[in-house]
């Protein structure tokens, strides 16, 4: 079955049994009429999703030993604009997908095929679906339609409502070994060796964020920039880290963008904090951040093994004040006080 995965095109590195289980139900026709696709962010669950519903529609599908998805027959040449694939995510700047979203996501989900087989539909970020639109699409899947599949790709299972998921088939997305990482860089982007490394070892598992890395530079630039605030702050005194926070926030549109850039800013400066635990506990060899090797040094000698636990306690706390709407600068402000 890995054979006929790599033959298939499995565009992910890492969570091939994911995509080996989804291939041997469609072959065999047992399918879920929900699916749950549920990891960290950047794992390529949305990439995986799109693949399944590129399988399902392929008109190859129920054809003994034949390749799915085939990439020649017209249902996969239309490619995302396929009228039996409909996707819905967030709004920009909304907090949750709407109950006008997930109606619309009905209604179109309850039409016909256009082709004459399965429907496809996938709701990104489901987790931050609004308590009536979980609600409107629990009736969905309470009822579910010969030949649809609905996919729903979360970060937290625990945001979606149990009875939701005790009727959707639940795949978990995992983190991907460093070295995976490293050598699909170099395989499929022609990375070179150290530059692979490097991207792997920031990624924390996460292929979707080292291809990122590296294609877009000002991406890379910005987070290595976010770490190295952390580690100059921790020898740096309150007025300094608050006009350093001050600078990194900025200003934002919407409080929704100020909110999910403070979220960034945390996701990193735990990464930064993992490499003064390595530091401390004398796996120096494993820190992801070489380029700042000497800050990290520099704050290793500083912060003890406690404080560095304090600031996970602080920035789950944030992350708690955060979805409660507090201000982001606020938030941030508390975090960096307290270092």
């Amino acid at each position: 079955m890995k054979d006929e995965l790599e033959q298939s095109g499995w565009p992910l590195t890492g969570n091939e049994r994911a995509g080996e289980y989804l291939l041997k139900s469609a072959r065999r026709g047992g399918l879920s009429g929900a699916y749950i696709f549920c990891g960290p962010a950047d794992l390529g669950k949305g990439t995986a999703a799109r693949f399944f519903a590129r399988i399902l529609l392929c008109e190859n599908l129920g054809k003994t030993g034949a390749k799915l998805p085939c990439g020649r027959c017209p249902s996969c040449k239309t490619g995302p604009a396929h009228g039996d694939l409909f996707i819905v995510q967030k709004e920009e700047e909304k907090k949750n997908i709407s109950i006008e979203q997930i109606r619309e996501f009905i209604k179109m989900m309850s039409l016909g095929s256009f082709l004459g087989d399965y429907k496809v539909g996938i709701i990104k970020d489901a987790d931050s679906l609004s308590i009536e639109a979980a609600n409107a699409l629990l009736k969905t899947l309470e009822e579910p339609k010969k030949k649809t599949v609905i996919i729903l790709i979360v970060t937290d299972l625990d945001k979606i409502l149990p009875t939701i998921v005790s009727r959707s088939q639940t795949l978990h997305f995992f983190p991907v070994k460093a070295g995976v990482i490293q050598d699909f860089l170099i395989s499929r982007h022609k990375t070179g060796r150290s530059a692979a490394k490097n991207f792997s070892r920031l990624a924390l598992g996460r292929p979707a964020l080292a291809v990122k890395m590296l294609m877009e530079k000002d991406y890379y630039e910005d987070y290595l920039s976010v770490a190295g605030v952390f580690f100059k702050m921790i020898p740096a005194g309150i007025n300094e880290r608050l006009d350093i926070t001050e600078k990194l926030i900025g200003k934002k549109e919407s409080a929704q963008a100020a909110a999910r850039s403070a979220e960034r800013i945390l996701n990193i400066w735990e990464g930064a904090a993992r490499d003064l635990i390595l530091l401390v506990t004398g796996q120096a060899d494993l820190i992801r951040h070489e380029v700042e090797e000497k800050a990290i040094k520099t704050a290793g000698r500083i912060y003890s093994m406690e404080r560095i636990v304090n600031f996970f306690e602080l920035s789950g706390k944030a992350r708690d004040y955060l979805r409660a709407n507090v201000s982001p600068k606020l938030v941030l402000e508390e975090v960096v006080i307290n270092l």
